[in-house]
């Protein structure tokens, strides 16, 4: 049985900012802490030294700046002064001089500098954190802001540094990690996706009003954890995060393959069984289709195959291009050796997916129960043919567009007498569909000979509102 993959993207409620390039230092930071009026610490500090002084006129200064080189060159000579009253003048337990070392880095878009002379000044003057945390979270949701347009448009590596910057300045809210969990889960470095969840939850975990906030950091970590097949641990986290939302059945399946994983065979069945007495007793044209799906695979898995039937067969007839119901459909056929309708849906699959191996494998199994030796024949021959594989990892789908994952994997083509075939380039057009099957958007991929086992990653995304299923077909010519 096959599940779909859900990661939270989870939006921020923050105002939007232009994104700036970044040189020498984070530029977005630095151009957005340079915007406005000087404003002067909430907290009690005096400044007792010349030099911390005379920085203090030139961070204000740097304000009403002229050029952008005259206000570089003030804020570095205000930095050296810094630095020579707490190296030279005995300032090292001054707060005011870490306070605004902070400042200045701020405004020279460097966040590192900015999050250790801060520390140092919350340190020396605890009556100062209110404000330091103001300056902190301020910026950071500046640079969220730009991370998340970067994210949006599928820039991974600038989402990711700027992302990097803003959790540097401030981590007392869990946005930004999670955020950064999607980007590497989505570009399959399942490890990191798993630790920035692990720290969305945890900052979560600690507030009442993350409630939303921390469901999808504990979703996305056992499905991470799923993924690295750490399912002692996938276990535990589905096992927290129904104790906040019991009747989820995304994660119920999810809890129920990780019993499974685990050799677990029993507990697995219990939430099987658990999921099909609840939904017994509702009528299955009231369920939305993905709880239409959970009820089948559910049943799959208890073996009532009769009843995965149902629910499946309601799921396509919903999003006859779905191919997560046409797959499960087409298995329980094969469960309940019903070969007439298994080549019957095992060619419909084909028609949208007529390089998958393992379909031609489905409907070569359904051609020998209904001994059709001629059409076993040929359907094997096509089958040796392939020069790939193509294996869907992930489809994503928002509410102006989809983001289709797949693989192609390569085999060693052959005629009927075992002669290997010549291959060439083959370019696939990919077709993203509503639920009525209306074309959506159209892309193309080319995929290059591969040889046998080698990989092709398959990264399209689409643009367009509805977009519920997928198909491709090879270009002609």
């Amino acid at each position: 049985m096959t599940t779909r993959t859900k990661y939270v993207v989870l939006s921020m409620a923050l105002a939007a900012a232009p994104v700036l390039a970044q040189q020498g230092g984070n530029r977005r930071l630095a151009e957005a802490a340079q915007q406005g009026k000087y404003m002067p610490p909430l907290c009690p500090m005096k400044a007792i030294n010349s030099k911390v002084d005379k920085a203090i006129d030139q961070i204000k200064k740097s304000y009403d700046a002229k050029t952008p080189a005259e206000r570089a060159a003030g804020l570095a000579q205000a930095k050296v002064g810094l630095l020579a009253a707490i190296t030279q003048e005995a300032q090292a337990t001054t707060g005011a001089a870490w306070y605004y070392l902070g400042r200045i880095a701020l405004l020279q878009g460097d966040p590192v500098g900015a999050d250790s002379a801060f520390t140092k000044a919350q340190e020396l003057i605890p009556a100062c954190e209110i404000d330091i945390t103001q300056h902190r979270q301020n910026n950071w949701a500046l640079l969220a802001n730009a991370a998340i347009e970067f994210q949006r448009k599928g820039e991974s590596d600038s989402a990711l540094a700027i992302f990097r910057d803003a959790s540097t300045l401030f981590r007392g809210l869990p946005h930004v990690y999670s955020n950064m969990g999607v980007v590497f889960a989505n570009i399959g470095k399942d490890d990191s996706a798993a630790m920035y969840f692990k720290k969305s939850l945890d900052i979560s975990e600690q507030d009442t009003s993350l409630v939303e906030d921390r469901n999808g950091a504990a979703m996305n970590l056992g499905l991470m954890f799923q993924r690295l097949n750490r399912h002692a641990d996938a276990i535990a986290t589905f096992r927290k995060y129904l104790g906040w939302k019991a009747d989820d059945t995304e994660a119920q399946k999810a809890l129920s393959a990780s019993f499974r994983a685990a050799g677990m065979a029993d507990s697995a069945a219990a939430i099987d069984n658990a999921m099909i007495a609840a939904f017994s007793k509702a009528n299955l044209d009231s369920l939305d289709t993905q709880d239409l799906m959970a009820v089948g695979v559910a049943a799959f898995n208890a073996s009532r195959y009769d009843q995965a039937l149902n629910a499946f067969d309601k799921a396509v007839k919903r999003n006859p291009y779905s191919r997560e119901a046409r797959y499960n459909l087409a298995n329980t056929y094969f469960a309940l050796k019903n070969n007439e309708k298994l080549v019957e849906e095992s060619i419909k699959m084909l028609d949208l997916e007529p390089m998958n191996e393992d379909l031609l494998r489905l409907l070569a199994q359904g051609q020998r129960g209904l001994k059709r030796e001629e059409d076993v024949i040929k359907t094997a021959e096509r089958l040796v043919a392939l020069p790939f594989t193509v294996d869907l990892t992930g489809l994503q789908l928002g509410s102006n567009g989809a983001k289709l994952q797949a693989e192609a994997v390569g085999r060693t083509p052959q005629d009927p007498q075992g002669k290997a075939l010549k291959t060439a380039p083959i370019t696939l057009v990919v077709d993203f569909l509503s639920q009525s099957g209306t074309v959506v958007d159209t892309k193309e991929v080319t995929v290059p000979v591969l040889a046998n086992g080698a990989k092709h990653a398959i990264v399209l995304d689409a643009t367009g509102q509805h977009i519920t299923a997928w198909r491709y077909r090879i270009k002609a010519g």
